[in-house]
Order: structure tokens, then sequence, then C-alpha cells
């Protein structure tokens, strides 16, 4: 049979990967494909993202044609996860036309490349690399930090970025420029130069609210395994150490609402830039009808309202639901919290220790006391500094 063609997304943390994975699946070509979904978190948000609403997303198993390794099975059993998954996926009837494979931010390269192809029914296509032309312009000199051309930053945070920004770009064979939209165009022509620079044989794309397809890059060859392995062996690179040394992920769960001012000010004082990523739901004590998707990369910061919460869906206050609707909303809460329902609070944090681990306590000192919990109960109003305009988002 045809060998089936794997297509990594590698790239920082929050340089737009499952926004274009999201984007590239809407294409009815894709509707067959299989996704690998490697992620740091230990509940695997990604892989609840890209599922089908109500699948399991349960780390190291192939759930329909979703694979979720994530947790313990992104680091130290990433090799035998990846196996066994790709050998579920090979059984899949019908056979996918090929596996989108998102990758943690922390990933290095050659370990994932090495696991994705143990597997003889498929090879890599594409060893895609995102990165956020923001950032890039504002953290590492528009690349030059990179390409060395530039002192790398005295804060241990961003320089620890720029190593491994630029050991997944020397590994890629596409590089895609995301949220250009975001600088002027003369600094991500900049870019593009420096990036060429840095890996000469990747093809580059530019990105502006995932607009890039997929099918754009059909004219790209496929990256050469043993020149991969070469240049992973001569760096003396360990094809076990699946994530970079020192990145880490924090949980914080809860069933209380967050202060929504705390909340603010806790991202003011504590956000710093040894807190890579921040991605989970949550909710406010200012908006408790709303599930909120909150996702933080640097000190960029944002706030998706993707559903209404049970809880609120049950008091059926428009008259839209059915009675056996909301009858059927009642026994899924019966379970739930007394107070809060099925609201609650469930976020990853992702960074380098001391400030990973300060942002939580700062996160924890935002969720709503005991004495504020009865006031939102009685219906007390709570000064919201967040934004209050929404944006669609195609």
């Amino acid at each position: 049979m045809e060998p089936i063609p794997i297509i990594t997304l590698c790239g920082f943390l929050g340089s737009g990967k499952t926004t274009l994975l999201r984007r590239w699946r809407r294409d009815e070509a894709l509707r067959d494909a299989a996704l690998i979904i490697h992620d740091l978190s230990e509940f695997g948000l990604d892989a609840e993202l890209l599922s089908k609403e109500g699948a399991s997303t349960e780390a190291g198993l192939l759930h329909g044609r979703v694979a979720a390794l994530h947790g313990e099975h992104a680091g130290e059993q990433l090799h035998q996860s990846a196996g066994r998954v790709l050998g579920d996926i090979a059984e899949l009837a019908p056979a996918p036309p090929l596996i989108l494979c998102e990758s943690t931010g922390a990933a290095r390269p050659w370990p994932l490349i090495a696991a994705l192809t143990q597997n003889e029914r498929f090879f890599l296509r594409h060893f895609i690399v995102t990165v956020d032309a923001l950032n890039l312009h504002r953290d590492f000199a528009d690349g030059r930090v990179l390409t060395q051309e530039v002192a790398s930053p005295g804060d241990p945070a961003l320089r620890g970025a720029a190593e491994i920004l630029a050991e997944q770009i020397s590994f890629a064979s596409v590089v895609i420029l995301t949220k250009v939209d975001t600088i002027p165009k003369p600094v991500a022509d900049a870019q593009v130069k420096t990036l060429q620079r840095l890996q000469p044989r990747a093809a580059i794309g530019l990105s502006a609210q995932a607009g890039l397809l997929l099918p754009q890059l059909d004219s790209t060859p496929a990256p050469r395994i043993g020149a991969l392995r070469k240049q992973a062996y001569q760096r003396g690179r360990d094809p076990q150490g699946a994530t970079a040394q020192g990145i880490a992920a924090s949980v914080l769960r809860d069933s209380r609402p967050f202060h929504p001012q705390r909340l603010f000010d806790a991202c003011q004082r504590q956000l710093g830039t040894g807190v890579y990523r921040t991605k989970g739901f949550l909710w406010l004590a200012s908006r408790p009808a709303h599930v909120l998707l909150w996702q933080q990369s640097g000190s960029q910061i944002s706030l998706e309202l993707t559903g209404l919460w049970r809880a609120e869906l049950v008091k059926n206050e428009e008259g839209k639901l059915l009675p056996e609707e909301v009858e059927h909303l009642r026994a899924q809460l019966a379970s739930a919290h007394s107070s809060f329902g099925d609201r609650a609070v469930e976020l990853t944090i992702i960074g380098l220790e001391e400030p990973r681990k300060a942002f939580v306590r700062a996160l924890q000192d935002a969720l709503c006391t005991d004495e504020e919990v009865e006031r939102w109960q009685s219906g007390e109003a709570f000064d919201d500094p967040w934004p209050k305009e929404l944006r669609k988002a195609e």
C-alpha cells in the first residue's frame, strides 16, 4: 500500500499551531484525516478542542481519528506511545489520506520526528514550524537573535525560548510566519530574509488569521530523514529527550470563579517572561453564564466565548428548550457542584519552574473567597476590567 503522509506542526508555545490546524480541518478533503496531538498539558486541551464535541481524549490512546499524546505520553513515553497509536491509525477504515500532528511548543524536533517515522506505513511529508511574527519582532530582534547576529537576551526565559525556536527551525522543511498582520510589511520582509539565512532549505509562508492553506505547500519537497538524523547526531541530540529541559506544566483546577479585577491584576503583576503559555477554560464571577477559553502566550491574552455552561442553560430563561431538553440538562447536572453546577476553572500553565509557580499562586489568590461567593450568589456586581466587545472569528 502507498505510505500515508504525516504533516507535523511544530513551533514555540502560542505561535498559532492550533489555529492553523482548526482552519485546515474545515477542508472537506481532510475529513478522514487522522490527528496526533502532542501536548505538554496534563489534560490535553488541544485534543479536546480538535475532537468532536463530547469525544473522549484519554491520554496515550487513539479515539476515533484523534490520538491524544499528552502528559507523560508527550515526554518520556513519546516514542512508545506514538508507535502504538500509529499502529492503530494504520488499521483505520477508510484509511486516512494523511495524518496531521500538532506538537507542543516545547518539543525538541528530532525526538518528535524519530517517533513519528518509526512505522514504515507512514512518511514525513512536511515538518512545519510556526513562528509568531510579533514575538520575533519584539523579543528576538526580528530573528537576528536566532542567527546570533544580535546577542542573546539577558532574560533567561527569553534566552531559553530562542534556543528552542532556533533548534526547531533548523529541522524545518516549511516555516510559517504567523500573525503577520500585527507587524508592518517591511518588518515581515526582513524577518523572512533572516529566517531564510537560518534555514535556507525551508520554504517560507506567511499567515494572517490562519490564512495559509495546506494545498499551497504541495510543491514543497518532503524532508530527507537521513539528513535530519545526521544533523541530530552531529549536534549530539538525544533521541529520547522529547521536550526542552526546564519547561514543565502545572494544572490549576477549581470550581470557584475568578474575581475579574484580581485576575486582571495578577496578569499585570505576575505574568513574567518565564510563563510561556497558559490555556484552558474558566469563568468569571461577573460573567457566570459564559464558558471562556483562555489562551495566553507571552504578553498576549485572548478570551474566547465558546458557549454557555449547562448550569445557565437549564434555567431556560428565553424558553427555547423543550421540557425533555431541560430534564436532560438537569440529569447531567445531578452530580455537579451544588452552587456552581458544571462551571469550573481548568488551566494549564507552562513555563520555567519559579515564574510558573509564582503565577499559579497569583491565580489561586485571584479566585473568589467564600465571602465573595456569597456576594455572587446574592447577585452583587463585580468590577470587570476585561474587554466587553465580542469579535467573531471565522
